[in-house]
């Protein structure tokens, strides 16, 4: 009996997408190259972040189509762009969070160009493109890192802060695709996103902050519009959050890492309920879930995400062992429980190719298949780093029907891959976005842009 044809080419470039599959950006007509984030839209089309040349940086918003081709009409300006700029302040893009308008919010963090503290920015935008001028002042919501807000920005009480990424020893820079600031918007329209507070004049602390539609902080979460994050019974010196998702009935889980004198620390899952409280009937009445892993040097939380059908949560990151990392995945309950039918319970380490791996990105596949996404090396831009995406089943095992062993790389010769964003196309198939470095002496040079989309 002959395959599928589903079967056959799971896991390989959709030939219908740009050119092979791959659409490599600047292009002839298309200036911007930086890929920072990307969004599926209707009609199996794309929203796609940019960072555009300037000073201080801009960024970019476009839209690509179902074959692969930049729509130069959006915008209205001829160039397929739209362009947001903060006087004295470069820009980066975190994360783009669709709307049930058609709409979307561009969510990053602005630096100052000279001395002082930058913050994390919101920005809404109709699905034409036009920015929302009645969210937050003029369409602009910032959370300055140290309260010295511009006017119109609400100063009573902390000053938010957002993820600064911990130094490295290594020569080469760190790999991106880690977004840091996660955000997502609940179905009343109102906005949960993470970063972290300083109360008076302590140290700052991980927290969970929720914005109404509008843009202003919502009084009614936890009574404050913010909620710390701690651990129950567990003892750590600092937290970070790095992924936060909610639950269709508006609990929020927020996932990250805690960091001990003594290294790797470990990982978390908690939740909060609909109030900003943290509920402390998850996993059983423990509060949380927590996973070390034994003779690491490092381990963290990436991603998270919910399967529809029952609320099952998903959480990908990594772990260092001997200057090797490997994938790290595990999967719990809608109750915070280690679902026994993924890995026998137990965090999955996978180690898929011989330069180390980390899995940056996760998404459930409608028939339970879980799509992660990440690079291989050990995090940062250097010779074997590329573009890594994987299937497992609702098991943990390998899906042989993906590229007929279960994973695939993007690796084009002389040239360091990694991952920007990934997402799950309407129609199922994935979207894998991401930027390469040119090889050679010294520090690699950032060159292209690049999305691929592949076969599910």
């Amino acid at each position: 009996m002959s395959r599928s044809t589903h079967a056959v080419n799971a896991g390989t470039l959709d030939p219908t997408f740009a050119k092979g599959g791959v659409l490599k950006l600047p292009t002839p007509e298309f200036t911007g190259y930086y890929i920072e984030a990307i969004l599926p839209l209707a009609e199996n089309q794309l929203l796609i972040a940019v960072l555009l040349p300037g000073d201080p940086t801009p960024i970019g918003l476009a839209k690509v189509k179902e074959g692969g081709s930049i729509d130069m009409v959006f915008g209205g300006a001829g160039t397929g762009l739209v362009k947001f700029s903060l006087e004295d302040y470069d820009l980066d893009v975190r994360q783009l969070c669709g709307l049930s308008d058609g709409g979307w919010l561009v969510i990053g963090q602005y630096s100052p160009l000279g001395s002082g503290s930058g913050g994390v920015y919101v920005l809404r935008y109709f699905q034409d493109g036009w920015l929302d001028t009645f969210f937050g002042e003029g369409g602009v919501r910032l959370l300055p890192y140290r309260g010295e807000a511009r006017a119109g920005d609400r100063e009573e009480g902390p000053a938010p802060f957002g993820r600064r990424d911990r130094e490295t020893s290594a020569g080469a820079p760190r790999a991106s695709g880690a977004k840091g600031v996660s955000a997502v918007v609940q179905s009343d329209g109102k906005i949960v996103l993470s970063s972290v507070v300083r109360l008076d004049s302590g140290p700052s602390q991980a927290a969970v902050f929720r914005l109404n539609p509008n843009g202003s902080i919502d009084d009614t979460f936890n009574g404050s519009g913010f909620a710390i994050i701690e651990l129950p019974g567990i003892p750590y010196d600092r937290l970070n959050i790095y992924a936060v998702v909610v639950q269709a009935d508006g609990k929020v889980l927020v996932a990250g890492e805690y960091i001990q004198d003594s290294p790797p620390g470990g990982v978390y899952v908690i939740r909060l309920d609909a109030t900003g409280r943290l509920e402390t009937s998850f996993n059983g009445g423990v509060g949380a879930v927590t996973v070390a892993v034994p003779n690491s040097t490092l381990i963290d939380i990436n991603a998270m995400a919910l399967r529809a059908s029952d609320g099952a949560i998903v959480a990908a990151g990594e772990i260092r062992r001997d200057r090797y990392s490997h994938g790290l995945m595990f999967v719990l309950t809608h109750g915070g429980f280690f679902d026994f039918a993924f890995n026998r319970g137990q965090p999955l380490l996978s180690s898929l190719v011989t330069d180390g791996q980390q899995w940056r990105h996760c998404a459930w596949q409608a028939d339970g298949s879980i799509v992660v996404a990440g690079i291989t090396g050990r995090g940062f831009v250097e010779e074997g780093t590329t573009a890594l995406t994987a299937r497992f089943r609702s098991d943990g095992s390998l899906d042989p029907t993906f590229n007929e062993n279960g994973f695939v790389l993007f690796d084009e010769k002389e040239r360091y891959e990694t991952v920007v964003d990934m997402a799950l196309m309407p129609n199922g198939r994935i979207v894998v976005g991401g930027f390469t470095w040119l090889g050679g002496s010294g520090l690699p040079g950032k060159d292209k842009g690049w999305i691929i989309r592949y076969l599910a």
